[in-house]
């Protein structure tokens, strides 16, 4: 019972079809044409038998014309000696002495050549089939006039020919037993070689299944479409455990970083509750758990865009823009709140930078940088932001002279929730993450060079848009 059912899932499956199927059509192959080569042999040995028999009769023809019934019977029996193995039938119908006249009788002894009277003619130009009395052969004879009017047979038996033909099926059945055994064993090995790839592809879904996340389908190099399809399904589980990292951070950072000003909020919401104070108080501490949960949906919001950004989720809408006015208004809106803190802000802008951009989302990457330019730089300072557009770039420059940032400390900046052990400003520790993210989802680079006590620059990178010259 379960030999039966091995063999019906076995029937089942994909490498098996294509293996019969493969056989299949390989042996019908072969069959078709060994029945062609069949054909073919026994016409070509037919047409030989029946090119012989009238070779036969024109030499007997011309030895009668020239020799009269001497010289035929002379040439039969010369001929039959040259053929010793295969001789020709000859006969004479009717004979001046009014009986049938066959040569080397012995040689037909299987044929009842008695039945030749009772078949109808002889007419000349006519073929009779006589089979023998075991009906294993036929004796095929043709029967032709002499110019006086005068009848002859030549035949030929078909012994020879089945003989060959008889080989010749051996052979084919011979061949095609191997051919069959060849076929089976290259439908397996061609099934199971096509099917690696899919075979593959279902261990790696089965490992995936039972928690090996990082499992992959290896590459075979066949360069077929399984391949690809391997290629794609590799890509799309990268895709998956991007979407689940990118979760998990983002889990991990709101459940860090929500901690203290949920605290914060149930702090003064507690305190308004359990002390008895005045409408002013009870409004302020309202005013403070309003501000504090406006930080946690600020803190919400960069995160879910910086998680988009990451993961290639994020909606951008690109079309062709130029930065130059987009950066002059961004610039403006910080001067003032540079001025109040004492610092200068200096700009290096061309007359236009074009580039296809998410123009709102340029502008949030442009204030992230400048937020920082001003946090980190002490009074007396000075911010210089510039744009350099080349034929396939647009660098945006934001350098300040503040306190600059640790070695050790560059690499982790862009990390969500990060603060530098430097910094003493409040803040979500998400901007640097959020400019990073937007400018890749743009397809361009962050760089940024600092040292300790010299300040930091800044340089986002962005493919530029090629424009048709101005006419």
């Amino acid at each position: 019972m379960r030999s039966r059912r091995r063999m019906w899932k076995l029937g089942k499956t994909i490498g098996f079809k294509i293996a019969a199927g493969y056989t299949v059509l390989f042996f019908l192959s072969f069959m078709a044409l060994a029945v062609i080569a069949y054909l073919l042999v026994g016409n070509t040995l037919a047409r030989r038998d029946r090119e012989m028999v009238a070779a036969e009769i024109e030499s007997l023809r011309s030895q009668y014309e020239n020799g009269g019934w001497k010289a035929f019977y002379d040439t039969v029996i010369e001929n039959n000696r040259a053929r010793k193995n295969n001789p020709f039938f000859t006969r004479v119908p009717v004979t001046s002495t009014g009986s049938d006249m066959v040569f080397f009788p012995h040689h037909w002894a299987e044929f009842d050549l008695a039945a030749l009277r009772e078949m109808p003619g002889p007419f000349d130009g006519s073929w009779l089939h006589l089979p023998n009395r075991t009906g294993t052969s036929v004796l095929e004879i043709l029967t032709v006039s002499q110019r006086d009017g005068n009848l002859f047979q030549v035949g030929i038996s078909t012994e020879d020919r089945l003989a060959v033909l008889g080989r010749f099926r051996e052979v084919l059945v011979t061949v095609a037993i191997a051919l069959i055994l060849l076929a089976v064993t290259g439908g397996a090995v061609l099934s199971r070689r096509v099917l690696l790839p899919l075979r593959n592809l279902i261990g790696t879904v089965a490992s995936i299944e039972s928690g090996k996340m990082d499992a992959r389908v290896p590459n075979t190099q066949t360069g077929d479409e399984l391949e690809e399809l391997g290629g794609l399904f590799n890509r799309m589980i990268e895709k998956i455990n991007q979407l689940i990292r990118a979760m998990r951070g983002s889990l991990d950072s709101v459940a860090h970083d929500l901690r203290t000003p949920m605290t914060r909020f149930r702090n003064n919401a507690e305190k308004a509750l359990q002390t008895e104070t005045s409408g002013t108080a009870c409004r302020e501490a309202l005013q403070d758990c309003v501000e504090e949960s406006d930080r946690i949906l600020r803190m919400l919001a960069m995160l879910m865009d910086i998680s988009e950004a990451e993961t290639g989720a994020m909606r951008l809408l690109l079309r062709p823009v130029d930065l130059v006015p987009l950066a002059d208004s961004v610039a403006d809106m910080y001067r003032y709140v540079a001025d109040e803190k004492g610092i200068c802000m200096e700009t290096n802008f061309p007359a236009e930078a074009r580039l296809t951009a998410d123009a709102d989302r340029v502008c949030q990457v442009l204030a992230n940088l400048l937020d920082n330019a001003v946090k980190f730089t002490p009074k007396g300072g000075t911010i210089r932001v510039s744009i350099e557009q080349t034929p396939q770039t647009v660098i945006v420059r934001v350098s300040d002279s503040g306190i600059g940032i640790d070695p050790d400390e560059i690499h982790r900046i862009w990390d969500r929730l990060y603060r530098g052990a430097r910094s003493t400003h409040k803040g979500l520790g998400l901007g640097l993450s959020l400019v990073k993210a937007v400018v890749h989802a743009h397809h361009g680079e962050m760089r940024v060079s600092s040292m300790p006590g010299s300040g930091s620059t800044f340089e986002m990178h962005l493919p530029a848009v090629s424009l048709p010259p101005a006419v």
